[in-house]
């Protein structure tokens, strides 16, 4: 009398598998993109001079890349920006607008272009390297303290190190600890290699000098748990006295910005006032032209400078 489902079990309806996300699609695309540049150029990088200052800020940037990858990456997007770049003003500027002077346009754009893509991407190992840098230093006293504890529960070295990697919480630290797995487990190497070569990958100076010191503990004989407390210990004292160097300088930036930026505001209206009022003009400009300057080029460069420095002054200090 009643038809059950065939997508149903025990009355419950199932859902429908969900499609595929499209960062999957992507990740698929940049591996292929990846693949291809290297076939195309990056082989040959690799046969010849090994840059192995690069290979090391790749390893802290946390790419899984090799030197000739990486340049070959730089060398066809750059290419490929260039041609793309070239055939689209082309079209606009000589083709759709047929401006006489269509080759400065052409000239001027296509050189942004080039420069932008080769900028961008030569900057990104470095701004990658500074980004773990910062997340492994906020994550680093937890988990320093998080190390005491269990130390303090008598585990060995290789079972505390195999447990914090299993973790799902911070997940920069929790990743340079699989490192250390990986190198245990699947490459074959002692827990003091594994220690001292991922001390040497990673970009953070703090956790570099933790790393060391834990494999010289456990090669000479140490109490563990007592490293770690006072490790744990002093990373926190300097976290706090980043934090208040940080309420320093932010004291500092708030003078410098009622004084240099309000002041300096009321100061050059005043101006204006007065040169609308004596009928004369400052550098060729009026009074309407120096409140439009004003008021659409000096205060909202002089906001974003004052925010960009404090954003970069709390980066330092989060």
């Amino acid at each position: 009398m009643f038809k059950r489902s065939r997508r149903t079990i025990f009355g419950t309806r199932l859902k429908p598998t969900a499609p595929p996300k499209p960062t999957r699609e992507r990740g698929v695309f940049l591996r292929r993109y990846r693949t291809f540049c290297y076939r195309l150029l990056g082989e040959r990088f690799d046969r010849g001079i090994a840059s192995e200052e690069l290979a090391e800020r790749l390893k802290q940037a946390g790419l899984n890349a090799t030197p000739g990858l990486h340049r070959a990456v730089l060398v066809v997007t750059t290419l490929i920006a260039l041609g793309a770049m070239l055939a689209t003003s082309l079209v606009v500027f000589l083709v759709v607008l047929a401006l006489p002077t269509w080759y400065e346009y052409v000239g001027v754009l296509t050189g942004l272009a080039v420069l932008a893509t080769f900028g961008s991407l030569t900057l990104l190992v470095g701004t990658r390297i500074t980004n773990r840098k910062g997340q492994l230093e906020r994550e680093l006293p937890f988990t320093l303290s998080e190390l005491s504890v269990l130390a303090s529960t008598g585990m060995s070295p290789i079972a505390l190190v195999r447990r914090m990697a299993r973790r799902t919480h911070d997940p920069a630290m929790t990743g340079e600890f699989k490192k250390v797995v990986y190198k245990t487990d699947i490459q074959g190497k002692d827990l003091i290699t594994a220690l001292a070569e991922t001390a040497r990958e990673s970009p953070s100076t703090s956790l570099r000098e933790t790393l060391w010191d834990l494999a010289n503990l456990i090669h000479q004989g140490g109490n563990l748990d007592e490293y770690l407390r006072s490790k744990s210990d002093d990373v926190l004292k300097l976290k706090r006295l980043t934090q208040r160097e940080f309420i320093e300088r932010l004291s500092t930036f708030l003078d410098m910005y009622v004084s240099l930026v309000l002041i300096g505001v009321l100061m050059i209206a005043v101006g204006a006032y007065l040169i609308n009022a004596f009928g004369s003009t400052a550098e060729g400009l009026d009074a309407n032209e120096l409140l439009i300057l004003l008021a659409y080029g000096i205060v909202p460069l002089s906001v974003a400078m004052t925010t960009i420095l404090i954003s970069i002054a709390y980066a330092r200090a989060e």
